[in-house]
C-alpha cells in the first residue's frame, strides 16, 4: 500500500513542530519530520505545495508498512477541486474495510475522517482532510499498533496552517 503523497527534500526535522511553507505539526513523541514539498503538486507560482511525511523513522514510512507516520499535505489545487469530504472518499484503498466517515473539530479545524482496516501490510490506514483558509489540508496516518482514534485526533489537533501575512502598500 503506497501513501496517497510523496514529498521532495530530505531534510529531517527532530521531534517538536515541524514546518512546511505554512503548514506545522506538533510531532507525536520520537516522531520526526522530513520532506518539504508535495511532490507533483505545484501552487499558482510554481513552487511545490507544502507536504512532509511524519514518523518515527520518516524516510522508511512509504516503503515499510511496520512503521507507523502520516503524511500531511497543503493544497490550494485540491481546495478549487473539492470539499474535504469528496477528497477523503477518492482515497479508497482495496482489500480494505472503510468505516463510515466522521466529522470532527480540531485544531480549529473541521476534519472528516475516514479509518480503513486492512488484511495486509498495514492493518489500520486514516484518511483525513479539512478546509484550512488556505488550502485543503490531507492527512494520510498509520497510528501506531494499538492505537486508536485518539491517537488520530491528537495528530490532528495539533495540524495547524498559518495564513500569509499581507503587507501594506508603501
Amino acid at each position: 500500500m503506497a501513501a496517497a503523497g510523496t514529498v521532495s527534500a530530505d531534510s529531517a526535522t527532530p521531534s517538536g513542530t515541524a514546518r512546511s511553507g505554512p503548514l506545522s505539526v506538533v510531532l507525536p513523541a520520537g516522531w520526526r519530520a522530513a520532506g518539504t514539498g508535495w511532490a507533483g503538486r505545484y501552487d499558482p507560482s510554481g513552487r511545490l505545495e507544502p507536504a512532509m511525511v511524519i514518523s518515527p523513522e520518516p524516510r522508511r514510512w512509504a516503503v515499510d508498512p511496520r512503521v507507523p507516520g502520516a503524511f500531511l499535505g497543503l493544497s490550494e489545487a485540491a481546495a478549487r477541486r473539492g470539499d474535504p469530504a469528496t477528497f477523503v472518499a477518492e482515497q479508497p484503498h482495496a482489500d480494505c474495510t472503510p468505516t463510515s466517515p466522521r466529522r470532527v473539530r480540531l485544531g480549529g479545524l473541521d476534519w472528516v475522517v475516514a479509518r480503513f482496516d486492512c488484511p495486509h501490510e498495514r492493518p489500520v490506514l486514516v484518511e483525513a482532510a479539512a478546509r484550512a483558509p488556505t488550502g485543503l489540508l490531507y492527512a494520510q496516518v498509520v497510528p501506531p499498533p494499538g492505537a486508536g482514534d485518539e491517537f488520530v485526533d491528537a495528530l490532528l489537533d495539533g495540524v495547524r496552517v498559518r495564513q500569509p501575512v499581507i503587507a501594506p502598500p508603501p
